[in-house]
């Protein structure tokens, strides 16, 4: 069996009793909104213990997609002033999900009210959501101070909305979209722990 976690940011992206079944199989932790949070829970979570995987599962926002497409991001972009500025961070690439399948990493929430120039940028990528990257940094950075292997990262993603300004229907769309999360996501670990 490896030695599994799963990220979540918030318990409403998969609810109590789900959350509750998952921990029979794997770790579940919880780590915020936001690329900070994201990346001091991952590492708090990481140097309490050792895992082969890491499992981000959540919500994002899509310009291309429409509601509950099911993605599994393998780019990962970091958002806001570093795509197009001087202060760029190459993407980074995972080899897992699916080949060419992209997300930006962005602390804003993008919607209606969000710039031409921004919308733009974001609709480079097939979607956008706010930990995947900070992750990513804080599994390379832990495995670098602690001369441990670096856990290999799984990315799902389900479209909750066309960032068009209706985040405040997020509670109820969440409730028809776990279903597909957690079905997806044990599906994940079983094969993980059958290879």
């Amino acid at each position: 069996m490896k030695k599994i976690l799963v990220l979540l940011a918030v318990e409403e992206e998969l609810g109590v009793e789900n959350v509750k079944a998952l921990s029979e199989v794997a770790d579940v932790k919880y780590i915020g909104v936001g690329k900070l949070n994201a990346y001091e829970a991952t590492m708090e979570a990481l140097w309490a213990k050792e895992y082969d995987v890491l499992i981000n599962v959540g919500t994002c926002g899509s310009l291309h997609h429409p509601y509950a497409t099911l993605l599994r991001p393998s780019l990962v972009a970091q958002g806001d002033i570093y795509v197009d500025s001087i202060f760029a961070s190459a993407a980074e690439h995972l080899t897992s999900g699916e080949e060419g399948v992209s997300v930006y990493s962005s602390d804003n929430f993008i919607g209606e009210d969000s710039s031409e120039a921004t919308r733009s940028v974001v609709g480079r990528f097939d979607c956008m959501e706010m930990e995947s990257y900070a992750i990513i940094r804080a599994k390379r950075f832990y495995a670098r101070l602690s001369g441990k292997p670096e856990p290999e990262l799984h990315l799902i993603k389900i479209v909750s909305d066309q960032a068009d300004g209706t985040i405040e229907a997020w509670e109820t769309r969440i409730e028809r979209l776990r279903p597909t999360l957690m079905k997806t996501t044990l599906e994940l670990i079983e094969n993980l722990n059958n290879r």
